[in-house]
């Protein structure tokens, strides 16, 4: 009995310590962001300063002393001195979004917190260079953060640091980098998935004697499936492999439902061709040319639903 008590007295004595000794650490933890408070506050040129300053009130050691409105009131500071002076080479601007980015994280404020966290990444490949490994890791990793709620958003950086590494200097690439092809393929997946709900109630279009049809069949694909991919079978095939491959019919449909097996020889009378123009002095639109393919998109799932019943009774019939 004996031995159990001064057992338990001993580890009350830790736990006291502990806890003391863990109070005291976070006492002086916020003694020195105090410090560093006052000298921001004493220099509110000084970027660097209320950078460091944003930083002390948000360790992770000050428990529920951390203050986070007064860390991002510093780190406010810096980013509007360091977008005063956007010509610095001192990375500044990234670590101060980056801050932000991950404050606003804290706080419960995705949209904020992204929004930062791009502009981080933004701002290291302006202070440092788009082949520079801060550059494309915040792209890679921050990029992956963002990736779980918005793939569309992720997915451009992500692609960009692969890309701008494998092409970047070799005392500058990242050198283990095919590490994060696993994040490369899942950004893919997470965008396959995304774009099969968009293109859901959607269809291709083709011009067929001056007339625009749907193309509800093609060799590989029909209607019963989303517009995903649905090109992909024929393209990954070889040029050989194309001559000799026949599949299954095209099939148009007018704007009635009404459907249209074309021949071999019809199918080169489609005109599936689409051009796009871009002209400075009209820049927020782009030139199209008449009678050319498109996309078009069903706002009443039901309208394509009944396209569909209707196609299945055609083929049921065609057999």
């Amino acid at each position: 009995m004996k031995v159990k008590m001064m057992m338990t007295a001993v580890l009350c004595c830790v736990m006291t310590f502990t806890t003391a000794n863990a109070q005291s650490k976070s006492e002086e933890i916020l003694k020195e962001a105090e410090r560093l408070a006052k000298m921001a506050d004493e220099n509110p040129n000084d970027g660097k300063m209320q950078y460091r300053a944003a930083t002390g009130f948000i360790q992770n050691e000050l428990g529920e002393k951390r203050d986070l409105d007064r860390s991002l009131m510093y780190a406010l500071r810096a980013l509007k001195i360091a977008e005063e002076a956007p010509a610095l080479k001192d990375t500044l601007m990234g670590l101060t979004c980056l801050h932000l980015g991950m404050t606003y994280m804290q706080k419960n404020d995705m949209e904020k917190c992204f929004e930062y966290l791009e502009r981080a990444t933004d701002a290291f490949e302006q202070e440092l260079g788009r082949h520079d490994p801060v550059t494309n890791g915040s792209k890679l990793v921050y990029s992956g953060f963002i990736l779980g709620a918005q793939p569309f958003r992720a997915f451009p950086k992500i692609l960009e640091a692969f890309y701008d590494n494998n092409f970047a200097p070799k005392d500058k690439q990242i050198t283990n980098m095919e590490e994060a092809t696993i994040m490369e393929e899942l950004t893919i997946e997470m965008l396959i998935s995304q774009y099969t709900q968009r293109y859901r109630y959607a269809l291709p279009t083709v011009w067929y004697e001056g007339k625009q049809y749907l193309i509800v069949q093609t060799a590989d694909w029909c209607v019963e499936k989303p517009l995903v991919g649905w090109m992909v079978p024929n393209m990954m095939r070889s040029e050989e492999e194309r001559k000799n491959h026949k599949g299954d019919d095209v099939i148009l449909a007018d704007d009635k439902f009404q459907f249209k097996v074309l021949g071999e020889q019809e199918k080169k009378n489609l005109n599936f061709t689409y051009n796009f123009k871009h002209f400075l002095n009209n820049p927020r639109q782009l030139e199209t040319n008449p009678g050319e393919a498109r996309i078009v998109f069903f706002n009443n799932p039901a309208q394509y639903n009944d396209l569909v019943a209707k196609f299945r009774e055609f083929k049921a019939k065609n057999k």
